[in-house]
């Protein structure tokens, strides 16, 4: 059977801003298509009463330590998918697909056992009141258990967005979190599963996903030849080698979230509901630039295995000023209204009240998070995580836990929305200046 043409002439050849639009606008929808279920979970499990939010806020600031670690492995095989379709050798990012298949699904058994150890501890260790552990305890453990069919799925999606296959990968993500979104009200309501009903909606979704993301992959120029289905032990290790350090990039924002969120909990959970609140508000703005970032990496591994690290320059420079510009735009309009905001989610006033003030301070670091997210994914894309991983760990460990917990004693909850914000200046910063050193060459065409 002939191998479907991957056609990676269109994305390293022309005009730079057209590649970056067309890749990141569907991304982006499948970015927005995945925050249905964000916006949707917290809506309906808000009309259950603000403790049930919170406890919804507290499982998933743990369980994104588990789905960021997935997400930053998937960038592996992303790197590897790129860099060869640039090459003009499927065969090759063929087999980086695969293998990010495996390591998909021996990271979704790992978590699987985690589910029945984990969840109570560490919700007990997060300080919850006992009214919100107990529900929060339950939907992490079955999410966990879910993700023997989330992280595979994410390594397919990776893996066709590397390819620069946009369409395909957005219709992975359109089928699942549509079931998720059409899943919840059943779920949560009619089965009267409360906040339980949500996880076991996404599970169901991402066992859905996983089946569509592996027939996918068949119809795909990554379709893998008779005989590589096995694991290829150097393609396996190059995909965790790449993966690991972004997987413990995002890992160190996500424990520096969870700390946050810990260091909120004592305050109440009228406090907890406002950030997780405003933390749809906010994720719905960095849902483009997760976009943009995924955009920026396939191109510039497909740039660079082509042999044009000048336009791999050009790429990078062309989407962080495209991001940068969409968050001071949303951002003005944030801060000027950011009560409707939260009022959609939870409309007890001390929770819009306290959310307001989390958004106005929260959008201040926006700018800065462009940078970081778009140079973080330039370096994924050139298959070099590590020295992302290093900023991410100065910024958001040495920089937002310290100031954030210092603050929050003389200020209340402010002074931990202003140690978030504080720490993405300093990692776009950071960020900025590490890719001048490292890529300088680009410009010149020296890769």
């Amino acid at each position: 059977m002939t191998r479907p043409s991957a056609g990676p002439s269109r994305l390293t050849s022309g005009g730079i801003l057209r590649p970056v639009l067309t890749l990141s606008t569907t991304f982006a929808l499948g970015s927005l298509l995945n925050m249905i279920t964000f916006v949707v979970d917290r809506k309906l499990v808000g009309l259950a009463g603000t403790e049930a939010l919170a406890a919804l806020g507290s499982a998933h600031a743990a369980l994104m330590i588990v789905v960021t670690f997935a997400l930053g492995l998937s960038i592996g095989a992303l790197a590897g998918v790129a860099r060869f379709v640039g090459a003009g050798r499927p065969d090759e990012a063929a087999r980086y697909a695969v293998n990010g298949l495996w390591v998909g699904l021996g990271f979704g058994a790992i978590a699987l056992v985690l589910a029945f150890t984990v969840p109570r501890p560490l919700l007990a260790l997060m300080g919850a009141d006992p009214a919100v552990s107990g529900p929060a305890a339950e939907y992490l453990a079955i999410t966990l258990g879910g993700m023997i069919f989330h992280a595979p799925m994410l390594m397919l999606a990776f893996a066709l967005q590397g390819a620069g296959l946009a369409r395909m990968a957005l219709l992975l993500s359109a089928v699942s979190a549509l079931l998720n979104a059409a899943l919840d009200w059943p779920f949560i309501f009619t089965l009267d599963l409360g906040v339980a009903g949500a996880a076991w909606a996404g599970v169901i979704a991402h066992a859905v996903g996983l089946a569509l993301g592996l027939w996918l992959l068949w119809q795909s120029p990554l379709r893998p030849a008779p005989g590589t289905l096995r694991p290829a032990r150097e393609v396996f290790r190059s995909i965790v080698r790449v993966g690991v350090p972004g997987s413990l990039e995002h890992m160190v924002r996500t424990v520096a979230g969870f700390a946050l969120v810990s260091l909120l909990t004592p305050f109440g959970a009228a406090v907890v509901s406002a950030y997780t609140s405003g933390q749809v508000v906010l994720m719905l703005l960095v849902a483009p630039g997760v976009a943009i970032g995924q955009a920026t990496a396939a191109l510039v591994g497909q740039n660079l295995g082509a042999g044009q690290p000048a336009r791999a320059w050009r790429t990078v420079g062309a989407a962080t000023g495209l991001y940068m510009g969409l968050t001071v735009l949303c951002g003005v309009f944030i801060f000027a209204a950011p009560e409707p905001l939260i009022r959609a989610f939870d409309a007890h006033p001390d929770v819009v009240a306290e959310g307001a003030r989390m958004l106005r301070i929260g959008v201040l670091c926006f700018p800065f998070l462009a940078i970081a997210m778009v140079v973080s994914r330039a370096f994924a894309g050139a298959g070099r995580t590590l020295p992302m991983m290093v900023v991410a760990a100065v910024a958001h460990l040495g920089v937002q836990v310290p100031v954030a917990w210092g603050l929050s004693r003389q200020l209340g909850p402010n002074g931990a929305y202003i140690g978030l914000s504080v720490a993405f200046g300093v990692h776009g910063t950071l960020a900025g200046l590490m890719f001048l050193r490292r890529f300088g060459g680009w410009r010149r065409g020296v890769a």
